[in-house]
């Protein structure tokens, strides 16, 4: 594995998360309600999201996100004089299909590419920035933020002179909403294709669950587990590709599929089995900042950070979708290293007296 800054185990396993900054549940941000006209016109279909996303329009290519195309129609916002239709951009167009899909942290649009090469076309395409970067076969969803909306910015701009502005306060106009809301000009939605979660098989489930099921359950897994990155970014500040951010994002995630979080098949989804890491493992992806050498010493304090989630896990199955919200925002305030330490009965108290007025118990103490 090659470190990035090469960080000591304490400093790595630091919470970026802050505290909630804005009231709870969430209105959409701004680009959703256009995306909800969109999925009005179109329901959903693949000729729908190629129109509403110029980038894939342009190719990818190594050293495209420089590229003069790039810039003229991403950055410029300048029209495709020829634009390609999804038949002509996706293998397997009737396969692409997408959604908006309500979540207290927000909608977002959530898109489904059946086939793996659409759906590796897409990542690179809107996640980044069309360059043909590597993308692991055990990767089967992204939370893309930060997307800039070509057409959806064009839009605005023509209702904003239609509205007999002058066309020269368009720039001063974009800086203005850019201040009130990050969002006007980019868009965040969620990429997904099916297959096992974790590639782990049904059986490892449930004897009682077939591949079907378990498929259908890794679509929803899948779903609330990028809701969960996006929880963490609008309210907590940070998204990282760090196991804090997974732990809690699979723990939303199975316990709302299967209604159960163990902490054996996280950490088999990860790659990671009797304390041993398979090749290519997931885990990989989240420690490229960690000292190489910490690495087996993470794996054992992920264990145990995962067996006292488990151990608390029952509070967010069975409850109203805003006690689970509310639950995750009290956990994830809790440090790795402190789940470590602290018993289960403690980490309850926290984590169930937050349905109601949560925010006064971010500044207590977990008893050590």
């Amino acid at each position: 594995m090659t470190s990035h800054t090469s960080l000591p185990l304490k400093e790595y396993l630091k919470s970026a998360f802050q505290p909630p900054r804005i009231p709870v549940p969430l209105e959409d941000e701004s680009h959703v309600s256009w995306w909800k006209g969109r999925f009005a016109q179109n329901g959903g279909t693949a000729q729908g999201l190629v129109e509403s996303l110029t980038q894939f329009q342009v190719a990818i290519e190594s050293g495209a996100s420089g590229s003069s195309d790039y810039v003229r129609f991403i950055r410029q916002g300048k029209a495709v004089p020829d634009p390609k239709s999804a038949a002509e951009i996706f293998s397997a167009p009737d396969m692409v299909h997408w959604e908006i899909v309500d979540h207290p942290a927000g909608g977002l649009p959530v898109v489904t590419f059946e086939d793996r090469s659409d759906f590796e076309l897409a990542f690179r395409a809107l996640g980044a920035r069309c360059e043909p970067v590597p993308i692991g076969q055990n990767v089967h969803a992204l939370y893309v933020g930060g997307l800039p909306n070509p057409v959806r910015a064009g839009e605005m701009q023509a209702a904003f002179i239609a509205s007999g502005n002058d066309p020269q306060a368009w720039s001063e106009e974009v800086q203005r909403r850019m201040e009130l809301d990050g969002t006007s000009f980019h868009d965040r939605l969620i990429l997904l294709h099916p297959a096992p979660y974790g590639g782990l098989p049904s059986s490892s489930i449930s004897d009682a669950m077939d591949d079907h099921a378990w498929l259908q359950a890794s679509m929803q897994l899948r779903i609330e587990h990028e809701f969960t990155h996006h929880t963490t970014h609008r309210l907590l500040g940070s998204y990282r590709l760090h196991v804090h951010d997974e732990l809690i994002a699979d723990l939303m995630g199975f316990t709302k599929a299967i209604g159960r979080f163990d902490a054996e098949l996280f950490l088999r989804a990860l790659g990671v089995q009797g304390g041993q890491l398979a090749p290519g493992a997931r885990l990989l992806t989240y420690t490229v900042d960690l000292d190489e050498s910490a690495l087996p010493r993470l794996i054992e304090i992920l264990h145990q950070a995962a067996k006292a989630v488990e151990a608390v896990a029952s509070a967010f199955v069975g409850t109203a979708k805003s006690e689970r919200f509310t639950r995750l925002l009290a956990l994830s305030q809790i440090e790795i290293a402190t789940l470590v330490r602290s018993s289960p009965d403690d980490i309850r108290k926290l984590i169930v007296g937050s349905t109601g007025d949560y925010r006064h118990l971010f500044s207590r103490e977990i008893n050590e």
